[in-house]
């Protein structure tokens, strides 16, 4: 994916703000970067990581020609570090959640001494995928932190956190931009087409780094085929085969939001009461937690199965 925080105006408040913490000495050992998936948290603490590492930072930002950068740059900077979902040796998939071990590996680390920069620098994420003996063998740390690492955590929903973690760390909250915002920067910073770029933003749920990434992909035309599928469903035509063949293996987490967020456009021409949208927000919850169970060993297709058949349902019912 093209494209860093240093241009996604979006961003620019949240880096201020560490920035005029960082200069009035006032950062804390731990950051917790949170907002929804797609604003571009990952970009944001990336941008973070590397000023907070390098040897001669600019003005905005690492200066990019240091040794502590150029070591960045290879993947191979002995102060830094990542911990995120690892590779289960049986199954050969990621883990779906963040264990214990890799935060004490990361402990283990952080007590030792600097190499080539002045402080040592963690990057959790997602964070909220912590299991609960992770983020008490993490509490620790933040308890009593040593005094020249700092420790960023990326949460999509800080809720899921402990609230002893969340207490001791600096909160910036991120926002996805408007829709405005969003589709001039698809425009003037990736050379996207206006038409295509607001169709992409539709299929991404307004997220300007999810639409390009979905575009790269190639699954614009599969929103819209999809969406066309759902409207002659709900008008009282069965093509739930039809549908099936047509997302196949194609991105379940994708997929699950674009139903989800088809409930919710039904939600949004009807009234708040009466059967037709306690039944759309049942859908909804329903795709929900889907997209979620899509990430575990549930056959998706049996899934899809039966919330095809509920929207189908409720399409007669719409109907009457």
């Amino acid at each position: 994916m093209t494209g860093t925080a240093r241009n996604m105006p979006w961003l620019q408040p949240a880096w201020d703000r560490f920035r005029g913490l960082l200069d009035r000495d006032r950062l804390a050992h731990a950051l917790l970067l949170h907002g929804p998936e797609g604003c571009g948290k990952a970009e944001l603490a990336k941008r973070m990581v590397h000023r907070l590492l390098c040897g001669e930072p600019a003005a905005d930002g690492a200066c990019g020609q240091c040794l502590s950068c150029q070591a960045l740059a290879s993947g191979a900077h002995p102060d830094a570090f990542m911990v995120t979902f690892t590779v289960n040796r049986n199954s050969g998939k990621l883990n779906k959640e963040i264990k214990i071990d890799q935060i004490r590996e990361l402990i283990n680390s952080l007590s030792l001494t600097t190499t080539i920069s002045e402080r040592k620098v963690a990057l959790i994420a997602p964070a909220d995928f912590m299991n609960r003996n992770a983020a008490n063998a993490l509490l620790k740390t933040l308890e009593e932190p040593p005094g020249n690492a700092v420790i960023i955590l990326l949460a999509h929903q800080p809720s899921r956190l402990p609230v002893t973690i969340r207490s001791r760390c600096q909160s910036l909250n991120l926002a996805m931009p408007g829709a405005a915002v969003a589709e001039a920067w698809l425009v003037e910073n990736q050379n996207m087409d206006a038409k295509l770029a607001r169709e992409s933003l539709q299929a991404a749920g307004g997220s300007p780094l999810r639409a390009l990434q979905m575009n790269e992909q190639g699954l614009i035309a599969l929103y819209h085929d999809l969406d066309a599928a759902l409207e002659v469903m709900f008008s009282g035509k069965d093509a739930i085969a039809e549908v099936l063949s047509l997302v196949g293996d194609n991105a379940p987490d994708v997929t699950w939001r674009w139903l989800s967020e088809a409930c919710a456009r039904r939600l949004h021409a009807v009234q708040p009461h009466g059967q037709f949208a306690m039944d759309m927000l049942e859908l909804q919850n329903k795709a929900d937690r889907s997209r979620r169970l899509s990430r575990s060993s549930v056959r998706g297709d049996l899934l899809m199965r039966d919330w095809l058949i509920e929207w189908c349902r409720a399409g007669a019912l719409a109907r009457r």
